[in-house]
């Protein structure tokens, strides 16, 4: 990977709030968007689709990130919860 030949492979956008973090699945094709509106979504990046969405922040979600051995996101916001999720 070169900055100066990297390429878009696609592009998505949220539409329902800013995004405040990011998280790649590390083996399948998804992306998990923290958003300032409390939402979590979970995108296929490939199809450029949300495969679902999560609502349980009060406030913005400030990070989310996937563990890498077991089927878990982890997220946390300015309700100052860290929420685990399967």
């Amino acid at each position: 990977f070169f900055v100066s030949t990297a390429t878009m492979l696609t592009k998505f956008e949220s539409k329902s709030a800013r995004v405040k973090g990011l998280g790649f699945h590390p083996v399948r094709p998804w992306v998990c968007a923290s958003l300032h509106n409390g939402v979590i979504q979970l995108w296929d990046y490939r199809v450029g689709t949300v495969i679902d969405r999560f609502e349980e922040h009060d406030g913005p979600v400030r990070g989310v990130d996937f563990h890498l051995h077991e089927p878990l996101i982890v997220s946390g916001g300015d309700d100052y919860k860290i929420k685990v999720w399967d």
